[in-house]
Parts: structure tokens; C-alpha cells; sequence
């Protein structure tokens, strides 16, 4: 339907939620229609590796800095909901998420949290 050269998502993937792509150009998160290409938003400067929670419409995104980002999945506007240290030291790994527990690890320690559902 649509080609473009700027949707470099370098380490990552994009992850795909009603109709729209998340993921990073750069460093930076970026919605895009998966329809026409066109770029929704971008905000937040991330770089890192991302969860999407599709029940809840929320990305879960583990920052190379250590930090763990709440984004909500809305093509609308790009909308932090909150943003917390998780671990210390650069990390270039997936979150991973079980059941309501979320992991994040580097290469010299793993931390879990326990998730609210609300």
C-alpha cells in the first residue's frame, strides 16, 4: 500500500494496535497509520525496547537509561502516563510481562514488578 525510507525502527520492533504502529525512529516513539504511512505523532525520547498491553491500550516501554514508561496506544496524541526508575545502568533488552508481574534486566541484574491491574 505504502513504502517509506524514514520508519527506521534499528533494534526494535513496531507493534501494531488498531490500525496504527508503535515503535521508535531513533530514539524517539513514534505512532504510525498502518493504512497510509502517515506519522500520527512522536514524542518521547526513549530509545529502548516496548510491551504493548492490548487489553489495556497501554505500551510498557523499558528505556536504555533503566527507567520503565507508561504510553498510552492512541493515535490521537503521544500521552505519557507515568515514568519510573526500574534499574540501574544501560539496558538494551526486552520488558517482559507474566501474568501481572513485569521483568526488566541488563547484563548484570534482573528486578520484577508486581502490576496493578488499574
Amino acid at each position: 500500500l505504502w513504502t517509506s525510507s524514514g520508519r527506521k525502527p534499528s533494534f526494535n520492533d513496531f507493534v501494531i494496535y488498531k490500525g496504527h504502529a508503535y515503535g521508535f525512529v531513533g530514539r524517539m516513539l513514534a505512532c504510525i497509520d498502518i493504512y497510509d504511512g502517515t506519522r500520527k505523532w512522536r514524542g518521547g525520547r526513549y530509545g529502548g525496547f516496548m510491551v504493548l498491553l492490548a487489553d489495556q491500550g497501554l505500551l510498557v516501554i523499558l528505556t536504555e537509561k533503566g527507567e520503565v514508561a507508561l504510553v498510552r496506544a492512541s493515535p490521537d496524541k503521544f500521552e505519557e502516563l507515568a515514568i519510573i526508575p526500574a534499574i540501574e545502568g544501560k539496558t538494551w533488552n526486552h520488558p517482559v510481562m507474566v501474568g501481572d508481574i513485569l521483568l526488566v534486566r541488563n547484563s548484570l541484574e534482573m528486578v520484577a514488578f508486581q502490576l496493578s491491574p488499574s
